[in-house]
């Protein structure tokens, strides 16, 4: 399910925008999960990343 998200997702954004995805995504989970001692399945995983993608892709890239 996640691999498939990943794949469609890297098809429809170049590899910097993608890149820049992951790690906003990454650092998302990192502060309002992890830190509070949350797990991420992979359905809250790719919903976090979906709202990622739309910021990254509303403002051209670089957050």
């Amino acid at each position: 399910m996640v691999f498939e998200f990943l794949s469609q997702l890297k098809s429809e954004t170049t590899e910097s925008q993608f890149k820049e995805i992951l790690q906003v995504t990454e650092q998302d989970i990192k502060f309002n999960r992890v830190s509070f001692g949350k797990t991420t399945s992979p359905i809250v995983f790719i919903e976090i990343c979906k709202r990622c993608a739309c910021l990254i892709k509303r403002l051209g890239g670089t957050v």
